[in-house]
């Protein structure tokens, strides 16, 4: 395929903040990859997007990417919460022009969704502008008036929860686009006969990675994909897991529906479970049915629950919503970029922790806590230089630099999230600019 393939956002990225404060939904994983690395596997191309002006440098084509129309090719307008792209395949088979709509009207906006459109660059032309404002039912409005529309419910991010409940079923469908070079059948590593497998046929392993005995490896409820990881003596690993490059597994539990990203530091207990990457949950402490974004510290002992002693439905704040009914009884917490949590810091069901909190010094966390907050017993607003200063140290031990457009997405987010510190009253703190996490 030759399109341009360009992931748009539409008002639906709103029902998952802050999860999309710091990035839109086409990259936050769910199963083995993010919407735009799925893409890249299955059309093997570059793959652009259409964002909010002020992650463009980062995530997007820049703020008005005039260039994406000059190709005399068809585009492929592709909604950034979508999940399984299977239903993309028959665009390809329909005239330039067709839509694929969702009539799934579970967001809390409601309404039809435009999933996506195969369209010539004169006609995205005539929608460019709506599509840089997030204006997604507007350009619905707009191209069905000039191609036929197919209607499908395919699996799409409308709430926070939904990266939970897709990420088994996704990492079981994203096998087909492993890269073959990258992988092995677990059998044909050289260190194979001194791991305990079950189903070993349905585990899959980079020749480099290092799986050090005694360990389990148990595929009978789903696949397992181990990339150029570590994994320590008396881990236990039971499908369906993925496990990304850079990664540490430290004789933790990893329970199935759990997605490792790159470079994460993953100890206790982990279960049904999406870490994005570069975070670090290295010590004992239970983590289920949970998110947890880039740049996440957990301090040991730290532990969230996500089931109530009732079991009765958890419920979510949602920013700018209220409290929502996840309609769910397992649920655990939503850790948004650059979180950080103390040492025994415990979180109830449907906790969220907003981007660049720093909490320590609590035994229980409130549910809802916004974004750039500092403390526990007492919190404040957190200083956006001091933040800044600690991201930068963290990502460098990592050996990532902090660059300049990203830290203006940070400082963006400070403004855009000061009414919910306003409405907490919170002071300005001005202390050090770290504490002992771990």
């Amino acid at each position: 395929m030759d399109d341009t393939i360009v992931l748009f956002e539409d008002e639906g990225y709103r029902t998952l903040l802050p999860l999309t404060y710091t990035r839109t939904a086409a990259d936050i994983r769910c199963g083995i990859f993010t919407l735009r690395e799925r893409l890249q596997a299955r059309y093997g191309q570059p793959v652009t997007a259409m964002t909010r002006a002020y992650l463009a440098d980062v995530f997007g084509a820049g703020a008005w990417p005039l260039r994406l129309l000059s190709r005399n090719i068809p585009m492929l307008l592709v909604n950034s919460r979508l999940v399984d792209i299977a239903c993309l395949a028959e665009l390809h088979t329909l005239p330039i022009g067709s839509l694929i709509v969702s009539d799934d009207a579970n967001t809390t906006a409601g309404g039809a969704t435009l999933v996506a459109a195969r369209v010539s660059p004169a006609l995205a032309s005539a929608v460019f502008a709506y599509l840089l404002e997030q204006q997604g039912n507007v350009v619905l409005q707009e191209l069905q008036r000039f191609g036929p529309v197919v209607r499908h419910r395919p699996a799409m991010l409308n709430f926070p929860w939904d990266i939970v409940d897709l990420n088994g079923r996704m990492i079981a469908t994203d096998m087909a686009l492993l890269d073959p070079t990258h992988y092995i059948p677990a059998v044909a590593h050289p260190d194979a006969a001194s791991w305990s497998m079950q189903a070993p046929e349905h585990i899959m392993v980079h020749p480099q990675a290092s799986i050090e005995s005694p360990v389990a490896l148990d595929a009978r409820d789903g696949p397992i994909v181990i990339g150029r990881a570590r994994i320590e003596p008396f881990s236990l690993i039971q499908g369906p897991v993925a496990i990304h490059d850079g990664a540490l597994i430290s004789g933790a539990r990893v329970r199935g529906g759990t997605t490792i990203g790159p470079v994460c530091r993953i100890g206790g207990e982990i279960e049904a479970s999406v870490v994005q990457g570069y975070a670090n949950k290295h010590h004992d402490g239970f983590f289920g049915h949970s998110y947890l974004g880039e740049w996440v510290n957990v301090g040991a002992m730290t532990t969230t629950s996500d089931l109530k002693n009732t079991y009765g439905n958890i419920k979510v704040t949602l920013e700018g919503y209220g409290q929502v009914d996840s309609g769910r009884i397992k649920l655990g917490c939503f850790l948004a970029d650059h979180v950080k949590l103390g040492i025994g810091v415990h979180l109830n069901g449907g906790s969220m922790v907003a981007t660049g909190s720093n909490i320590f010094g609590v035994h229980f966390a409130p549910k809802t806590i916004p974004a750039f907050t500092w403390g526990g017993e007492r919190f404040r607003a957190y200083r956006i230089d001091r933040m800044v200063e600690v991201a930068r140290k963290v990502m460098a031990r990592r050996k990532v630099d902090l660059t300049a457009a990203q830290e203006t997405v940070l400082h963006h987010v400070f403004a855009l999230t000061s009414s919910a510190r306003d409405r907490e009253q919170m002071e300005l703190f001005d202390g050090p600019a770290a504490v002992y996490a771990e």
